[in-house]
């Protein structure tokens, strides 16, 4: 269990695969999440992709993503490319009882060309008309963005938050502290990667480097205000639920933030972040 002396804690990234999942977060002592989805199939219903509901655990839930077509994404997600396509596909996900939207702003970290992201993403101008067309409908846009342009694209745009935000930059927290805009930044996600994908040593020693600056810059977020939540990027249900999201927390503190300040982010951030009443998520004493 998560630290139980200490209050209701949130992982605000999530994958859900099936009802399973909810049972592993139970399991877990997690008592909300926000799922940011999984590739739709044909048929399936709003309550199998673990959509919006009021109990515990809490779900906020995207249903499934958007990405660029062509671009990375397709494990998680819908294909989109012109406007047309974006704005149907957002009264859908509406329509399934998405309570936020989901985006791949950019593609993922590289594990056979270290140093770079892979394929994938939306510019400036498309990324406004997601948040744009999201906020019609009363949501809000999360946004799978790594690399500096993705980043501050994304923030620029209006995101609720950047979610993973590797090779995070001094400006780029400078953009997310005036904008508001929340980072999730998943540290333990690249390092579980590297070991599932078997990487060789050099691309694990530069896995290592980048997570160090990860949490240089994650370190520098805090200092700054940027607003920050917990989430671990595990696709449920998982055995090693629990693991991940001490391993996370762990990562927060490697950082150099106090324990203390770690669980408020873990529970006070993630309930804001979530739309959840922050005074009702907050830290309790263990009496």
């Amino acid at each position: 269990m998560i630290r139980q002396q200490t209050g209701r804690f949130i992982d605000a990234h999530v994958h859900l695969k099936d009802g399973e999942g909810l049972e592993t977060i139970v399991s877990a002592g997690i008592a909300a999440v926000r799922n940011a989805g999984m590739n739709v199939k044909p048929g399936e219903t709003a309550a199998e992709r673990g959509s919006t509901f009021v109990g515990e655990p809490v779900v906020l839930s995207s249903c499934w993503a958007l990405f660029k077509q062509g671009g990375y994404g397709a494990r998680f997600g819908v294909p989109v490319r012109y406007p047309q396509q974006i704005a149907d596909e957002i009264a859908r996900l509406k329509n399934a009882g998405a309570g936020i939207i989901k985006v791949m702003a950019s593609g993922m970290v590289s594990l056979k060309k270290p140093g770079t992201v892979t394929e994938g993403g939306f510019d400036g101008e498309e990324l406004r008309f997601i948040v744009q067309e999201a906020a019609r409908h009363g949501l809000g846009v999360m946004a799978h963005a790594n690399g500096e342009p993705a980043i501050s694209a994304a923030a620029a745009a209006g995101v609720r938050s950047v979610e993973h935000g590797f090779f995070m930059t001094e400006s780029a927290l400078e953009l997310l502290r005036q904008q508001g805009t929340f980072w999730t930044p998943t540290v333990g996600a690249l390092v579980r990667a590297a070991d599932a994908a078997g990487a060789p040593n050099e691309t694990k020693r530069f896995v290592c480097r980048l997570v160090e600056e990860h949490l240089q810059m994650l370190q520098r977020a805090w200092s700054l205000g940027v607003p920050l939540a917990v989430g671990t990027d595990c696709v449920l249900p998982d055995p090693r639920y629990s693991e991940a999201y001490e391993a996370e927390l762990a990562f927060f503190e490697q950082a150099g933030i106090p324990s203390e300040a770690v669980t408020r982010i873990a529970t006070e951030g993630g309930a804001r972040l979530l739309g959840l009443p922050s005074s009702e998520w907050g830290v309790r004493s263990s009496e």
